[in-house]
């Protein structure tokens, strides 16, 4: 967690004000010292391999924890970072299956339950889903650091609450939407994202997503299991069994999901027909 952006402001101008110090920090300096240990976490997880990710697919075990019960199911997870990115996620299997699709290229998305039921998600759904895009540590530091209007603000140690082994970069864009990546000082890989979400409630609940066990996989060096906080608490893990890069899909792997036809709908259409 950052310390107090305010109370740092608040105590820089104090001692400027009193002589301590003799030159305020410069902006430029703290926004290249955050673009340079992008580029030093870029490096650390394969350079150019890790930049010319364009697709990922994975498989393995997903928790899940709600209101003290904990779940577990086995997922398949595909992406398309290239925008506009596309998104399939599958749990379960049969008539547990579960399906969320996104296609940004369409603006659409679909989810499935079961074999027979898929409807269109709602707008509101198709907008938090942009959001997680946005959030999401590989694609910002893909496709987000020369947007425009975004700034970046550097955080050393001693800004940072705990051990002290972190540095970190604030992504800020236009929409005033925060993002905070926490940077192992020693590996620089990305170890954690922090996030504000609200709830339906109006509630401002922190979310935190944890990266551990890093693995090279294809020349990219990525982590093999992924922890989310939500308001301090732990929400869901993933266990990563299979990662692969850039691989192809089917042309209707992210369209609307195709779902069998129950007896009884076979029946009533052919008694219309007759």
């Amino acid at each position: 967690m950052l310390k107090s952006r305010d109370f740092r402001r608040g105590t820089l101008c104090l001692l400027l004000l009193t002589g301590w110090l003799a030159a305020p920090l410069n902006a430029n300096d703290l926004e290249k010292k955050a673009r340079e240990l992008i580029a030093a976490s870029i490096e650390a997880m394969g350079g150019d391999a890790y930049r010319n990710v364009r697709t990922a697919t994975s498989q393995g075990r997903y928790f899940f924890f709600r209101q003290g019960r904990k779940g577990f199911t086995r997922y398949t997870d595909a992406t398309v970072y290239q925008d506009p990115v596309k998104w399939r996620f599958e749990i379960g299997k049969g008539r547990r299956l579960s399906v969320q699709v996104y296609n940004l290229e369409l603006d659409k998305g679909w989810e499935q339950d079961g074999q027979f039921d898929v409807e269109e998600v709602s707008a509101e759904s198709l907008e938090n889903f942009k959001t997680l895009v946005k959030r999401d540590v590989d694609y910002i530091l893909r496709s987000r650091l020369d947007e425009e209007g975004i700034k970046l603000f550097y955080y050393g140690p001693d800004e940072i609450s705990g051990s002290g082994n972190w540095e970190a970069v604030e992504f800020l864009d236009v929409s005033n939407d925060s993002v905070v990546v926490y940077f192992n000082r020693d590996t620089h890989l990305p170890e954690k994202v922090e996030t504000h979400q609200t709830d339906r409630l109006g509630i401002r609940r922190k979310e935190e997503v944890e990266y551990h066990n890093w693995h090279p996989i294809d020349g990219v060096l990525a982590p093999l299991r992924i922890d989310v906080y939500v308001g301090g608490e732990l929400s869901q893990q993933r266990f990563l069994e299979q990662l692969a890069f850039n691989q192809t899909f089917p042309p209707d792997h992210f369209l609307k999901p195709t779902v069998k036809v129950r007896k009884k709908d076979k029946k009533n259409k052919k008694n219309k027909k007759n």
